[in-house]
């Protein structure tokens, strides 16, 4: 990825427990934008979330789930993330979750490997 290329970053919310073809969905994204080529992912969990069938996803004992909630930000320029974006709804579909695909523009201010990668 070039800096100075308009980048942007793709921000996919599916839950901790949700697959595809035997694989944690989170997984198969980020593989996928790794083959894909794309600068960079990570993925966060988070402790508390409620989406579109309005069920609140928590870690707490008594709750009535514990599919927690996984964020999967994916940064490069916007023409590599337009076309993943179309990559990621088909595997969403596949698997037949829910979730939510959200994308912004972003300023990158560096992007460079570290020395034990060299």
């Amino acid at each position: 990825m070039n800096i100075s290329e308009k980048t942007g970053i793709l921000k996919v919310y599916v839950g901790e427990s949700d697959k595809i073809n035997g694989r944690v969905l989170f997984e198969e994204i980020v593989f996928e934008a790794r083959n894909s080529g794309l600068a960079g992912a990570t993925v966060y969990k988070g402790i508390m979330s409620y989406g579109a069938s309005h069920s609140i996803h928590t870690m707490k004992i008594f709750a009535l789930s514990n599919d927690l909630p996984v964020i999967i930000e994916i940064i490069d320029n916007i023409e590599k993330l337009d076309q993943f974006s179309e990559k990621v709804n088909k595997i969403m579909e596949a698997s037949k979750r829910g979730g939510l695909v959200t994308f912004q523009e972003l300023s990158v201010v560096r992007y460079e490997k570290g020395e034990k990668y060299k």
